[in-house]
């Protein structure tokens, strides 16, 4: 019984395996660069359709973000080569299919050219496509107005298909999120407002050293105003004994510190004029 379980069990571990290993190999990679197709004018949206159709961070079609070009082998003994294998995706994804790209390379289907944009390496895997984590919100949609390039940076210069994907700096979405220009509110792209990794609990004691270095970031979150709940009060251990005694040794051993109250540089002279 025990030998019977033990040959069911590899049975089972050998077809996972196999069937892994048979998808693994039919994922093929297309070449493609986006810096030739700049050049011929060729502008996004004549491959990339219905981009305004979109409410995601993924293209019309795809609602679970970018994913991998799949291929079906054909049916035939003696298919070798990924060129004889038919694409499941098609035009109705946001990545085109091959009846897209015909339209303009059909000379390229006449002469069987199929090499000019599939790459003969059975197995060889096409990269994963990435996606903006779940926490983050985009519309393509709401953003149709504007040039793919503002935030695909560097499309131009893309010799592959992925390129280089999205930089995804806050800075750059504050570049219109100001408040003024569009909406500078955290729950429209984040949900929920994520918690920087970074603001630990002893992160209090060191958060006006990161707002002197970087005060842009911590707007991204915070208002003027959030500083003066906390920074419109004396601290506590700013006792009358504490000025006589402790604060200029205070002053010397860690001055910003004290500056995150005390921006003038010349507070010191209103008592210590000689100093």
């Amino acid at each position: 019984m025990r030998n019977t379980l033990l040959i069911a069990v590899l049975w089972l571990l050998s077809s996972v395996c196999v069937a892994w290993s048979a998808s693994y190999s039919t994922q093929a990679s297309l070449r493609f660069s986006h810096k030739t197709h700049d050049k011929n004018s060729v502008n996004c949206t004549t491959c990339h359709v219905d981009r305004e159709a979109s409410a995601s961070e993924a293209m019309p079609g795809l609602p679970g973000g970018w994913q991998p070009l799949r291929r079906t082998p054909i049916v035939d003994p003696s298919a070798g080569s990924v060129l004889s294998q038919k694409p499941e995706i098609d035009d109705t994804f946001g990545r085109p299919g091959e009846k897209r790209c015909l339209e303009c390379h059909f000379k390229t289907r006449e002469k069987a050219d199929c090499g000019l944009c599939h790459l003969e390496k059975p197995g060889h895997t096409d990269r994963e496509r990435h996606r903006l984590k779940e926490i983050y919100k985009f519309s393509h949609k709401k953003h149709v107005q504007f040039e793919c390039s503002r935030c695909h940076h560097g499309i131009t210069n893309w010799e592959n298909l992925d390129g280089h994907y999205i930089a995804g700096r806050m800075n750059d979405c504050l570049v219109c999120h100001d408040g003024l220009n569009a909406p500078k509110n955290c729950v429209m792209c984040h949900s929920p407002t994520p918690r920087p990794q970074d603001h630990t609990r002893n992160y209090e004691k060191k958060h006006g050293m990161a707002y002197r270095s970087d005060p842009r970031r911590c707007s991204m979150c915070h208002e003027d105003s959030s500083c003066l709940d906390c920074h419109s009060r004396k601290p506590r251990d700013h006792t009358l004994a504490w000025v006589k005694r402790r604060h200029g040794i205070a002053a010397q051993t860690n001055p910003q510190k004290c500056r995150a109250c005390h921006l003038d540089q010349h507070v010191c002279r209103r008592c210590h004029e000689n100093w």
